[in-house]
């Protein structure tokens, strides 16, 4: 069965192709997301899985082939390049990228006869049927992906964004990859960064910056049940409109039907939630379905992830909840708006 696109730009066959780029420490997260891809998907003739290996280990790569061997399906594994060869510029490091900038070489580095591609991040879970999603219009865009309510203030400070444009989470990309081959976007994504390199910027959002920024009023927006994150979950909505500031987002009703029914959670780093949702004794909302998953997959017996916190850090995550939420939430908006920007930090709440 070949991928075949009408006119209109749908897709008129059984065929998905979806890209993870992980490390070893992520590995069983990701094994976690392959195990709900596949779960809920059993319907789909062809999911073709592409992992950008970010050095995973021989006993790691075994367990996610294992995992879609239990499936039928299989998995394929291309090695990360190091960004200093590939982009041929001494400055764009793994530390100065962030070790996913995976995401601005898919173009180069996938098979091209992929047409069109889903990227996901490890930490997503798929909860639903992709066919919605995978079979969505993209004609005139470049992407599809939802708004993660960036706010005005973090737009403009650690973006280079206009205070109103439009945000996506690169957690969930539908890329129309012909088109990035056609334009090169490779080379747009690496003349962005060459740019604020030279100006003495670091980027704010490592590859959400550099994808948002390039394709800039190019990325379809979608409902907000293909990437519901932990913080739309956690906070109430006049609370995340408090602490994200934004200038346009999604009504209530629409945030409250991808709680309701969410096709894919993304199960981000939130401030107000103590341990991540891989780690023993989370209390990220979605850990039972996280459980759920892992149960199915070859990490089944072993330990939890344990990530080395430190004293400091154990504290910053319990003082937020020694205040009322509110009062949390409040100061929480003006340590996001008005100090993490002079720090220029990739932000830690995603």
């Amino acid at each position: 069965m070949t991928l075949t696109e009408r006119a209109d730009n749908t897709i008129t066959d059984n065929k998905v192709y979806v890209a993870y780029c992980c490390s070893d420490l992520f590995s069983e997260v990701c094994g976690v997301s392959i195990a709900s891809l596949f779960e809920n998907n059993r319907h789909i003739d062809n999911i073709n899985v592409y992992i950008v290996d970010d050095k995973i280990s021989d006993k790691n790569k075994s367990y996610i082939n294992k995992l879609a061997e239990s499936y039928r399906r299989s998995i394929e594994f291309i090695p990360l390049p190091d960004p200093v060869e590939f982009f041929c510029d001494e400055r764009f490091t793994p530390k100065a990228l962030g070790h996913s900038f995976a995401r601005l070489i898919y173009g180069k580095v996938l098979p091209g006869h992929i047409n069109r591609l889903l990227s996901l991040d490890c930490d997503t879970m798929v909860l639903g049927d992709l066919n919605e999603l995978w079979q969505q219009d993209i004609t005139g865009y470049a992407a599809a992906g939802v708004d993660d309510c960036m706010g005005k203030v973090a737009l403009q400070k650690t973006q280079h964004l206009p205070p109103d444009a439009p945000h996506c989470n690169a957690g969930m990309l539908l890329f129309d990859l012909a088109l990035w081959r056609k334009e090169d976007w490779t080379s747009k994504f690496y003349s962005y960064i060459r740019q604020l390199f030279d100006q003495g910027c670091s980027l704010g959002g490592y590859e959400e910056e550099v994808i948002n920024r390039v394709l800039l009023n190019r990325i379809k927006i979608l409902h907000p049940r293909f990437n519901l994150m932990t913080l739309e979950q956690v906070l109430s909505y006049d609370m995340l409109l408090k602490f994200r500031q934004p200038q346009k987002y999604y009504s209530e009703e629409e945030i409250r039907e991808a709680i309701s029914r969410p096709v894919i959670t993304h199960t981000t780093n939130f401030f107000y939630v103590r341990r991540r949702i891989f780690e023993e004794n989370s209390d990220h909302p979605m850990r039972k379905q996280y459980e759920k998953y892992r149960a199915l997959t070859p990490w089944r017996n072993e330990a939890p992830i344990r990530l080395k916190s430190t004293i400091k850090q154990k504290f910053q995550k319990n003082i937020w909840h020694m205040m009322p939420k509110r009062a949390a939430v409040y100061l929480g908006a003006f340590v996001r708006n008005e100090i993490r920007p002079l720090l220029n930090k990739k932000r830690d709440d995603e």
